[in-house]
């Protein structure tokens, strides 16, 4: 038994260093992409963030809790599927990328305006969702190894059972995180 644990946490282990680089890898993709960008596409595209930042309307909770949880849903539904692990891991680069895009795009345009409005705008919800994505990303990872341990034996359907039960509180869990995520940016940035 000792020995099946310390291969689940090295297995654990693994999962999250690849999950935390992967991620780490998509904002930084993200930050190259929006410095590669030409000066008229810079321009442009500071034209549209200037006209989305005043046309804003999400002062909602329920519209910022959605526009985060939808990652997470995705995320999680790959956990489940068994070629899951590709549409867990485009939703979790895509909000990566999009991320350091952002960022990066915000910091470019305004130069030293946009590093604060990045850390003012960006950072305090970003403090608690990035950690729900990756905690999500990583149960999925670790319970689409799960699902085929063991599989057809009879005496185990009791054991499966409880692997999606768990799997469904860490996505409760997770969801908690985003709530507290959207409600940071609510309070933050009222309408």
């Amino acid at each position: 038994m000792a020995k099946r644990n310390k291969v689940i946490d090295r297995r654990g282990q693994k999962i999250i260093t690849i999950v935390c680089l992967s991620f780490l890898c998509g904002v930084l993709g993200g930050a190259i992409a929006a410095n590669l960008m030409g000066d008229g596409a810079k321009s442009e595209l500071a034209g549209i963030i200037h006209n989305a930042a005043q046309i804003q309307e999400s002062g909602s909770f329920a519209v910022v809790f959605w526009k985060y949880l939808k990652y997470d849903i995705v995320i999680w539904i790959g956990g489940w599927l068994s070629l899951g692990l590709f549409l867990s891991g485009a939703a979790f680069l895509l909000r990566s990328i999009s991320l350091g895009f952002a960022s990066a795009m915000m910091m470019v345009t305004y130069g030293m305006k946009g590093v604060w409005g990045a850390m003012l705008g960006i950072l305090p919800q970003n403090i608690v969702l990035i950690p729900a994505y990756i905690f999500t990303m990583c149960a999925a990872i670790y319970y689409l190894m799960a699902w085929n341990e063991g599989n057809g034996k009879r005496g185990l359907r009791r054991e499966r059972r409880r692997k999606q039960t768990e799997y469904c509180l860490l996505f409760l869990a997770s969801a908690i995180l985003i709530a507290i995520g959207a409600g940071i940016e609510v309070a933050l940035y009222p309408l």
